[in-house]
């Protein structure tokens, strides 16, 4: 009995324990939850603009206020873009008021559009201590600027004038004009200076060697080079002749050895018997050798008596010379001739092979740039590289007749047909729909058609139609979407729905991927029970986009068939 009582009072006493931990935790979780609760309420974010609907291009003063304690560290947002799609003109210093414990710091933004509207501020994220905090968005509206036509004087709109279209093409022209410039300089360098010089001196090589040093001993008894009193250079023309024969007579490097050495060399062909040359004549080759060293490298200057003489013995050393060469035998002038016949024969072939791979080269030149050319042509035209704007816009357009409505538009190039599984109907619905599109990398611009004919035409409206657009583009991966809405009349008188704007794009064509800023615009006609839906996408600030769509709306029209 006494057991039982001391078990029941030992578990009371547990249960009171427990009891007492339970409540220990609950007042610790109280006490965290009135903490943190505190510590939220501590921070106040606030943001608020000075206007709501402006002009276009006037400023907007966003003021975002925070209340927080001395020690907290608050970190305000910053960046060109964190207002898409407004822009923004200037981020002011930030303002700090104390307040008892606490401090109120003021952040100013100044923003702006310069296309009307109606926008919407993005919530923008302040740090706390590391913990964000959001401000509401707010909505603005941007209105055109009005014209006061009482005040501003109206003029009578004028008449078109005819303007010569000037050519785009004159670069083309220089190029053209250059090379020919550039050809004919290579002709005349190589004909004049080049060319000329090596006939004359072939001319003078097939000469048997001892008339060609006779020759040129009178041609330089011709020349002003005494009367100039260029002896430096009259010694070197003078010796050249005397060394040149020596070299291709007696057959020993005379060109290149110096006096000494052309000297023993001459008496080592004596020596041997090949060479039947007087001492005397020897000894005056040397003499004049010598003082053309003197004259060439001491500025040494002769007598006329001296450098006339001089000139003399170089004659007499070729004759005598001529005449110490022993007769050659019958039998030798034939193997030398021979040799002279094998040697003309290998330059003529060594001649023809160098015309003949000139003359390849200049073919794969020609067709290679040929086939390059027409490889280009292929290229912009059936790959996604497309042409440039400036082709696009000056070259010659095409009209065409697309689909049974009788759909008619001029373009740059014909839209290719494309099936509609390579591409996202804009209406989901049990239709026939044909689509044609051109698109170029390289200009860039993409022009793509929808004929929509419905089987039994739904209740649908053209904003309807807009939205699934829209929805194809956010599924296709579009980013930042800014959407407008308009009403449309072309020249034709054809109405419809406009709704344009900027986005990024995910660039599905190209095999590189990647994503492109663009801006797009798209019109939606109603004609019965068809739509059609003509879609355009260009460069972001690309005037020449804009003008081939301004071309290509101006030139739609639809058949009478169709309008009735």
């Amino acid at each position: 009995m006494k057991n039982c009582e001391l078990r029941m009072t030992n578990l009371k006493v547990h249960t009171l324990k427990k009891q007492e931990s339970f409540l220990q935790m609950i007042g610790f979780v109280v006490l965290f939850f009135l903490c943190a609760l505190t510590s939220t309420y501590a921070q106040n974010v606030t943001a608020q603009v000075d206007s709501t609907q402006i002009k276009i291009g006037e400023e907007i003063k966003l003021t975002i206020a925070v209340e927080a304690d001395s020690t907290a560290s608050i970190v305000f947002p910053e960046g060109e873009n964190i207002f898409l799609p407004l822009e923004l003109l200037e981020s002011y210093q930030v303002d700090t008021l104390k307040k008892d414990a606490k401090y109120n710091l003021i952040k100013k933004y100044g923003v702006t559009q310069f296309d009307s509207g109606s926008y919407y501020i993005p919530k923008q994220v302040v740090l706390i201590n590391n913990k964000p905090f959001f401000t509401d968005s707010i909505r603005v509206a941007v209105a055109d600027v009005a014209v006061d036509t009482l005040k501003q004087k109206m003029y009578e709109i004028k008449s078109l004038v005819s303007v010569e279209k000037t050519s785009s093409d004159w670069w083309k022209y220089f190029l053209l004009v250059l090379g020919l410039l550039i050809a004919f300089g290579l002709y005349f360098y190589y004909f004049v200076f080049q060319l000329k010089p090596k006939k004359k001196k072939k001319k003078k090589a097939e000469i048997p060697p001892y008339d060609r040093a006779l020759l040129q001993l009178n041609e330089l008894d011709k020349s002003t080079l005494l009367l100039k009193s260029e002896y430096k250079d009259y010694y070197s023309e003078l010796t050249n002749i005397v060394r040149q024969y020596i070299e291709e007579e007696v057959h020993i490097d005379a060109l290149e050895s110096t006096t000494e050495e052309l000297i023993r060399k001459i008496e080592a062909q004596k020596d041997a018997g090949y060479l039947a040359l007087k001492d005397e004549t020897i000894k005056n080759l040397k003499n004049v050798l010598q003082t053309a060293d003197l004259v060439k490298f001491a500025k040494s200057k002769p007598d006329d008596a001296v450098v006339k003489a001089d000139r003399n013995l170089v004659e007499n050393i070729v004759v005598e010379t001529k005449e110490a060469i022993p007769e050659i035998s019958e039998e030798e002038r034939k193997k030398d001739e021979e040799y002279q016949l094998r040697l003309l024969e290998q330059q003529r072939k060594k001649r023809r092979f160098r015309n003949t791979v000139i003359g390849v080269a200049a073919m794969i030149i020609v067709f290679g740039g040929l086939i390059g050319y027409a490889v280009l042509n292929y290229v912009k035209e059936n790959t996604y590289i497309g042409h440039s704007m400036s082709d696009l816009s000056e070259g010659e357009w095409i009209t065409s007749r697309y689909g049974a409505a009788g759909f008619t538009i001029a373009t740059p190039k014909v839209l290719k047909r494309i099936t509609p599984i390579q591409s996202n109907d804009s209406v989901p619905a049990p239709v026939q729909t044909d689509i044609f599109a051109y698109q170029s990398h390289l200009a860039p611009l993409s022009i793509v058609l929808e004929l929509v004919t419905f089987t039994q035409k739904p209740e649908i409206t053209l904003d309807d139609i807009g939205n699934q657009i829209l929805k194809g583009f956010e599924d296709n991966g579009a980013t930042e979407l800014i959407v407008k809405y308009d009403e449309f009349e072309s020249p034709q008188g054809i109405k419809g729905l406009k709704m344009y704007g900027t986005g990024t794009f995910v660039d599905e064509v190209s095999p590189l991927g990647g994503t492109n800023d663009r801006a797009y615009e798209v019109y939606i006609f109603e004609e019965g029970r068809g739509i059609q839906i003509l879609k355009f996408m260009y460069a972001e600030k690309d005037e020449e986009g804009k003008d081939i769509v301004e071309r290509v709306l101006n030139s739609m029209t639809q058949t009478e068939e169709e309008q009735q």
